[in-house]
């Protein structure tokens, strides 16, 4: 019986997915991408989808995750949790990614398609403080 098929990743376009794909096979490992076609017809269901996401047989996931140096996490989606940086502002660690869609949005508004990307931010839970991150 073959193994299952296990997401290790999940990226916004196919393009890095791809790129990710390509590596696990210069390394002999065979990958899947689950979703690729339909984030390719519109990226804007990239995020209804969860990304387009890259998938292992489960007897390689270790193997793999070493091959992209990331670890698996214990978070029930499977996702790797970043890791936390200070704040420069108030140096607490309690901060987190988001993403900032305010430049994209307001493109959509005006031109009808939406031309600027949305950009990654992080932003400090205790003091407000935003920044790229």
């Amino acid at each position: 019986m073959p193994d299952q098929l296990v997401t290790i990743g999940s990226y916004s376009t196919p393009y890095e997915a791809n790129l990710v794909r390509g590596e696990l096979e210069a390394f002999e490992i065979d990958a899947t991408l689950a979703d690729e076609n339909a984030i390719s017809l519109n990226w804007l269901w990239s995020n209804a989808l969860g990304g387009v996401k890259v998938q292992v047989p489960e007897s390689k996931v270790t193997e793999a995750l070493g091959v992209l140096g990331t670890e698996r996490s214990d978070e029930p989606d499977g996702r790797d949790v970043p890791q936390t940086t200070l704040c420069p502002s108030c140096g607490s660690s309690n901060t987190h990614y988001f993403l900032d869609k305010r430049g994209s949005f307001l493109t959509w508004l005006l031109l009808g398609i939406p031309v600027m990307p949305a950009v990654s931010k992080k932003e400090c839970a205790d003091c407000g403080r935003k920044w790229k991150g």
